[in-house]
């Protein structure tokens, strides 16, 4: 009977240990069950917040795409525009030339042909070129040197050559 009751002591033992080891693992498996929870929480979270950046993501792609075809647009628009303006300002120096030549032949044709006022005018003696007086000038200027005109033509085509260059 002895050995009977060490051995049922022995078990006694055995089954606490077990019991005290089933009462641990039962508290870890609960934590285990509440995290996993926690991260199937998380995961929905997760893949709802993926799905609401993919849809921002195609938002934004659409807006890239129109961006880019109003920027293609305005793009064109302005590319012609400015071949517009290139030939507009083509046009505009051409005729500037033909104009500066005009008045230069012009103030070179009076200079020879001696159409200015003489210093002293007398009724009758000169003839006066009306286009080439300026309404603006004094009496005096008319009494200087005829060259002025011609220098003033000249000036003219030196704008006109800078601001060619300077395109």
């Amino acid at each position: 009977m002895v050995w009977s009751l060490i051995i049922e002591g022995f078990l006694v033992a055995l089954l606490l240990v077990t019991i005290y080891c089933a009462i641990r693992l039962n508290k870890r498996l609960s934590v285990i069950r509440s995290d996993k929870n926690q991260l199937e929480k998380l995961t929905d979270q997760l893949k709802i917040v993926t799905e609401r950046a993919g849809s921002s993501l195609n938002g934004f792609r659409e807006t890239a795409e129109q961006v880019q075809r109003d920027l293609d647009e305005a793009t064109q628009r302005s590319q012609a525009m400015r071949d517009e303006l290139v030939f507009l300002i083509e046009r505009a120096d051409a005729s500037a030339d033909k104009l500066a030549q005009s008045n230069s032949h012009k103030v070179n044709d009076a200079l020879q042909n001696k159409k200015f006022v003489s210093e002293e005018p007398s009724i009758g003696s000169s003839i006066i070129d009306f286009e080439h007086i300026d309404p603006h000038a004094k009496q005096d200027d008319f009494n200087q040197d005829p060259q002025r005109n011609l220098e003033t033509s000249e000036a003219e085509l030196e704008l006109i050559s800078a601001l060619k260059r300077g395109r």
